[in-house]
């Protein structure tokens, strides 16, 4: 008797539909919702009103993209207010912490 290996390929391909498909359907949503004020994926132009509707509420969606700088336990983030404050004298005189080489 021979096993027909296409037949388990298709059936492990539905099984595990529960795992793949809610990302595919996240990932569609993000392009079509990144693409709207074009017409989406598969959608039509928007006239000029339903685009300024879509822009208007884009603007009013939190920015995603924020760039936070890594810090390690015990260090403080580094902006431009602790350097500044540290020349003009109202910061402490701590010492720099020392950078560790290698890995964890």
């Amino acid at each position: 008797m021979e096993f027909n290996t296409e037949i388990l390929r298709w059936f492990l391909l539905l099984a595990s539909a529960p795992i793949w498909l809610p990302f595919l359907k996240a990932l569609l949503d993000d392009f079509n919702s990144t693409l709207a004020e074009d017409g989406g994926i598969f959608g039509r132009t928007p006239s000029r009103a339903e685009r300024e509707r879509i822009l208007s509420e884009k603007a009013k969606q939190p920015d995603v993209l924020i760039s936070e700088p890594w810090t390690r336990r015990g260090e403080r983030p580094a902006n431009s207010n602790s350097a500044t404050r540290g020349a003009a004298g109202g910061g402490t005189d701590r010492p720099a912490p020392r950078k560790r080489s290698g890995f964890r």
